[in-house]
């Protein structure tokens, strides 16, 4: 019996909780006051049935949707929430709202009265509303929503004109741009060359970085560059401005050959010192010479025009060491640059150059002797490992003789009036193999010479840091920093390959790049070329940093211009846009002055970020108004006051009559 009466029960039950939740689909609310959520029966034959009462929060505004906004508004959404439980609407309600893009909650537990507004914020919206329930806790619901506004274009920041920069350095000019869109936004600098643009990244959310750069810039770069700078956003919203790069030139000082040790006999063969001063400079092709002895001697002298020393020596001369030296001096500049303080300590003035040097004079002239040198043999390293090399000299004339060390019998460095030195070297990293490390001293007719042969097993090279030329073993690294000039003219790659341009598989390949890119028929598949320096002329044996690709696919059209509907490059130099920037005129900006390309106003409004300010009428159409308002009131009054004339008058008729 008692079984029975509870199956019967929970058939019961179950048909409740059936008709229910059909009750709550068709009307919206639950018949019952309760909703079975299960139940547990004991052995025993007893039923836990568990019971919640639901509550539930609708937030009916703001929807999952996106709301449009004008630029310049306040982003105000419409709270609009009820709940199916009593709340209290003074302090039962409040909310959170969490920036998704930015990751911060702009509101967080804030009290708020339904059927009120927030405000929210632009892009991605998490908004969580809570209600206070009379059995002390918090119920809660959420919505993301997000913000529209319509793209607005980049902003360049100041740029100094004109941007100074001095022959023999390299230019590092750094200028940022805005976006209000928070968007990452593309450099350019045309035309290329010796100027470059680096992309330097973001700084916060709305500010892109970038640097005007160089390599070291020769003769040929001085002068005045208009360099049209220019930034982008992913939606083409541009601003460009045409700065002024002014390369101040400096009188560079000349640079003379090493004289090095020298030795003269008395009598016989190489019994005259015959030099002449090997001098060279970028700006002057005559200089002035000059001779300084030591030690008192003058025994000759130098031609002051001509750089000539002709010497024989005489009987007294000999079993002596002399200590001289030779300076050539250049012109001035001709024209100095009004800025040329920023160069210092260049000032465009005489610039001089020295080398001293020893000549001895003997009867029996003897070699050099190497007295004592470090390593002892040949030895093996590692790539990236520094080795030292250490070598004493002596003469037994009583000259200093010179030293030079060579690596596979090229020069890596020379000494002068030292009687010992240290050479360090670092074959680097991707190399090995045997390399031979030879130092020889001379006094100026006579040498001798010590060499090592030193096994050097490879090390990879380390990937390239930014800024950074140090590995972890502490061996110092020339990193290439490559730079590419704009891409020349787009030529057809049919054409190419029937002039024998390209092999067959290259041909293949590139086809089946323009295929990919949507341009696969012949007329259409083209490609350009450019070229690649580095920067910091790191000269290495093998690239730290891969060279870029100096080729790639592109659009062809027969005699590409600045009306073709297609950004493209031509006249030396690429489009920015499609048929502006580069070698056609310059792309339309908020803030080159002009109303255009939709603005409201002159560089506001539309696709710029400024709103154009509201016209407020001049005192003078306010005094005209008031003054035609006045003359239409007393218009108004003279033709009531005659019409009140006519009506007594016709008045005063009719009683006679």
């Amino acid at each position: 019996m008692e079984k029975r009466v509870v199956v019967v029960f929970v058939l019961f039950l179950v048909l409740l909780g059936f008709f229910n939740s059909v009750f709550f689909y068709f009307v919206g609310f639950p018949f019952s006051p309760v909703v079975m959520t299960g139940y547990v029966a004991s052995s025993a034959g007893l039923v836990n049935v568990l019971i919640e009462i639901p509550t539930i929060i609708t937030i009916h505004s703001p929807e999952n949707i996106t709301y449009t906004f004008n630029k310049g508004d306040i982003y105000i959404v419409a709270l609009n929430v009820s709940a199916d439980f009593e709340v209290n609407d003074s302090t039962g309600w409040k909310y959170s709202l969490y920036d998704i893009t930015h990751e911060v909650y702009t509101e967080e537990n804030t009290s708020f009265v339904p059927n009120s507004s927030i405000v929210g914020v632009r892009w991605g919206n998490l908004l969580t509303v809570f209600a206070y329930w009379e059995d002390n806790y918090w119920v809660s619901e959420v919505v993301v929503f997000s913000v529209n506004v319509s793209n607005s274009d980049p902003i360049l920041g100041d740029i100094d004109e004109p941007i100074l920069v001095c022959e023999g350095e390299n230019l590092d000019y750094r200028f940022n741009a805005t976006d209000v869109d928070e968007e990452d936004l593309t450099g350019d600098v045309t035309p290329k060359n010796p100027f470059y643009l680096n992309d330097l990244g973001m700084s916060g959310t709305n500010m892109s970085l970038f640097a005007i750069i160089s390599g070291v810039l020769r003769k040929v770069s001085v002068g005045n560059h208009a360099e049209t700078i220019s930034v982008v956003d992913p939606y083409d919203g541009v601003d460009s401005v045409v700065a002024n790069i002014s390369v101040i030139e400096i009188n560079n000082p000349p640079t003379i050959v090493d004289v090095g040790a020298q030795t003269v006999w008395l009598e016989g063969d190489n019994s005259t010192f015959y030099y002449v001063a090997n001098v060279s400079d970028e700006e002057s092709s005559s200089f002035s010479f000059n001779l300084t002895w030591g030690s008192g001697e003058n025994l000759f002298d130098i031609n002051s025009s001509t750089g000539v020393i002709n010497y024989t020596p005489v009987v007294g001369h000999e079993g002596k060491v002399y200590s001289l030296t030779v300076c050539a001096s250049d012109d001035a500049l001709s024209s100095v640059h009004e800025n040329i303080s920023v160069c210092s300590p260049r000032d465009g003035d005489v610039e001089s150059v020295c080398d001293s040097f020893s000549l001895t004079v003997t009867e029996d002239n003897r070699a050099p002797v190497i007295s004592n040198y470090v390593p002892s043999g040949n030895f093996s390293v590692g790539g990236t490992t520094t080795s030292d090399f250490y070598v004493e000299v002596s003469d037994p004339d009583g000259t200093i003789p010179d030293i030079d060390w060579y690596i596979d019998e090229v020069l890596q460095e020379h000494n002068e009036n030292v009687s010992s030195d240290t050479f360090s070297h670092a074959f680097g990293c991707g190399v090995s193999g045997i390399y031979n490390v030879t130092i020889i001293t001379t006094d100026g007719l006579l040498n001798s010479s010590v060499s090592w042969e030193v096994s050097v097993g490879l090390v990879a090279c380390p990937v390239a840091v930014a800024g950074g030329a140090t590995s972890g073993s502490g061996a110092s690294f020339c990193f290439e920093d490559w730079a590419c000039d704009d891409w020349e003219v787009c030529q057809n790659v049919k054409r190419s390959f029937d002039a024998n341009v390209f092999s067959l598989e290259e041909y293949t390949s590139m086809k089946e790049i323009c295929a990919q890119e949507g341009y696969g028929d012949d007329a259409f598949c083209g490609f350009q070329i450019t070229a690649c320096l580095d920067l910091r002329d790191c000269n290495n044996t093998k690239l730290k940093v891969e060279r870029p690709s100096e080729q790639r696919i592109c659009y062809f059209t027969e005699n590409p211009n600045c009306h073709d509907g297609i950004s493209n490059c031509h006249d030396g130099s690429c489009e920015l846009l499609i048929d502006c920037g580069g070698p056609c005129g310059l792309c339309a900006t908020c803030s080159d002055g002009k109303q255009n390309q939709g603005e409201f106003g002159i560089d506001c409004g539309g696709p710029c970020p400024y709103l154009c300010e509201l016209e407020e009428p001049s005192d003078f159409y306010a005094n005209a108004l008031i003054v035609l308002l006045a003359v239409l009131v007393l218009v108004i009054l003279y033709m009531i006051c005659r019409l009140f004339i006519l009506f007594f008058k016709r008045k005063k008729k009719k009683v006679k009559s």
